[in-house]
């Protein structure tokens, strides 16, 4: 069966800046079946129904805070999306990225950059925390030199949302699934 990705959000910021949170805030869309409530618990599915032939595979936890590197990280994002029984479903993603590298994983563009090499998603949407959850802002040098590199990527959309407040970018975020 062909596969087919439509798109891919990437939330980025250092760690414990509010990127799962912001991504929690999806919910906010009623079409995710929580009522318009983001979810409280630890562990949600992974998985989400978009349409009857689109799915969304939801991490909310950093490939880099697992200690994935590249290869693991692709590998599971192709077995989750692309098993026996979802193969022919069109794909979407979305997924939390530390800016800087870890110790098993490269930062946030190269991660970006592979990714949308392995899958060739039809756009991709970064979205960088600015102001974090506390309220700091990254350095303008840091954030200007962010967007040129992302930029640099075919198909990518680079956009900076204040995330002090823990849900008033839900709605923001899921639109970017809105296919109507």
């Amino acid at each position: 069966m062909p596969r087919h990705f439509e798109r891919a959000l990437f939330v980025i910021g250092d760690s414990g800046t509010g990127k799962s949170t912001q991504l929690r805030s999806l919910f906010r869309d009623w079409r995710f079946g929580t009522k318009g409530e983001p979810p409280t618990s630890r562990n949600i599915p992974e998985t989400y129904w978009l349409s009857n032939e689109r799915g969304l595979y939801l991490r909310l936890t950093s490939p880099h805070e697992w200690g994935e590197g590249m290869d693991k990280f692709l590998a599971k994002c192709n077995a989750k999306m692309y098993g026996s029984e979802t193969e022919s479903i069109r794909w979407n993603f979305a997924c939390p990225l530390h800016i800087r590298p870890s110790t098993k994983l490269l930062g946030a563009v190269q991660v970006v950059t592979s990714f949308c090499s392995e899958f060739s998603p039809e756009r991709i949407r970064v979205v960088i925390l600015s102001p974090n959850c506390s309220g700091v802002p990254l350095d303008p040098d840091q954030l200007e030199r962010l967007h040129v590199k992302l930029r640099a990527i075919p198909r990518c959309e680079v956009m900076v949302i204040d995330a002090m407040h823990e849900t008033a970018n839900g709605l923001i975020l899921a639109d970017f699934f809105d296919f109507t």
